[in-house]
């Protein structure tokens, strides 16, 4: 069995910590974590046209990429690594994967695009 990361896998990682290292730098995540919001908004609309991330987990049918979860640790672990401050976890690690796993058709119709473009927050 081999457990090491594919080239893509890894082209990934790549893109997000270029992604990161740019847009989520030390001073900005403390600036980030007294607001308000807590996050930049701007950042967060940036990883969705950008690199699509929001929409890596998502079926294609509602938007989404459709890849599974390696790839989102591969994204996670680089979004950890830089403490980036975002409603990602909260969207796209528990509400979407809950709205996917639901088996509510409509639900999926109604939120997952929108989830994939980034113009949705959500959590549970």
């Amino acid at each position: 069995v081999n457990f090491a990361f594919t080239e893509e896998q890894e082209q990934l990682r790549e893109f997000v910590n270029q992604f990161m290292e740019s847009y989520s730098p030390e001073s900005k995540v403390r600036e980030l974590m007294e607001t308000d919001l807590g996050y930049d908004s701007e950042t967060w609309s940036m990883m969705a046209e950008q690199l699509g991330l929001q929409s890596l987990i998502i079926p294609e049918e509602y938007g989404g990429q459709g890849f599974g979860y390696v790839e989102l640790i591969v994204v996670l672990e680089e979004m950890g690594r830089a403490l980036l401050c975002s409603p990602f976890f909260s969207t796209v690690v528990l509400a979407a994967n809950t709205l996917i796993h639901s088996g509510d058709n409509d639900a999926k119709a109604e939120l997952l695009p929108g989830i994939a473009s980034g113009e949705t927050i959500a959590t549970l």
